[in-house]
């Protein structure tokens, strides 16, 4: 699109999915009967999901073209080569595993950088990454900064890593092998991004330990 500066979407939509309005009193009876666990409420009572940004986008004529076109046979399927030629055309990747949701890449990447005892530093665990870091037998520690804590706080880089909490675990550790999770997008910590800068500063000070 040429005007950057446009208030409109260059694009239009092409299907609606109707969703019950719901008032305060019906919201308040949601959230506690599910125990103020936002996993544990149903879709139906949720009117403007915040959840989760998996797979909640709207998909594009294109998109859905492909999708009637797309070809399923179990093994050999064009459609994986297209996803292969694609990954490694714009990651240079060699091979490639797809999987069903990143939850399960991060699984599959944990098991095999991982190993027992080691320390995994990072701007603010999301839950399942977390475990599947601990089930592969590493440590997790926080170290985002403070204000990524206060929900009240206005920091404008609430992902950021606080170095000198990084510098101190790193400095501590005896013969212990680290692997540094660097989200860049810190769900727990109402979305929060990160300042560039401080993502090389924290990979210049890996490379001096």
């Amino acid at each position: 699109m040429k005007n950057k500066n446009s208030w409109a979407e260059p694009y239009k939509m092409k299907m609606v999915e109707l969703l019950k309005m719901t008032n305060n009193k019906q919201r308040t009876k949601a959230i506690k009967g599910a125990g103020y666990n936002t996993f544990l409420l149903k879709s139906e009572d949720v009117y403007i999901d915040l959840l989760t940004d998996s797979g909640t986008n709207s998909m594009s004529d294109r998109q859905w073209g492909a999708f009637m076109t797309g070809d399923e046979a179990y093994a050999g399927s064009k459609s994986y080569y297209k996803l292969e030629n694609a990954i490694q055309h714009f990651y240079g990747y060699k091979y490639i595993i797809p999987t069903h949701q990143g939850r399960a890449a991060e699984n599959i990447l944990s098991k095999i950088l991982i190993k027992k005892g080691d320390i995994i530093p990072g701007n603010m665990y999301f839950t399942t990454t977390r475990l599947h870091q601990e089930l592969a037998g590493g440590q997790f520690f926080d170290i985002i900064i403070d204000e990524a804590h206060d929900p009240f706080n206005e920091h404008p880089f609430k992902g950021n890593i606080d170095l000198n909490k990084l510098d101190k675990l790193v400095k501590n550790m005896v013969q212990k092998n680290s692997i540094c999770e660097f989200g860049h997008q810190c769900k727990l910590s109402w979305r929060a991004t990160h300042q560039h800068g401080k993502f090389k500063i924290t990979q210049e000070l890996y490379k001096k330990t």
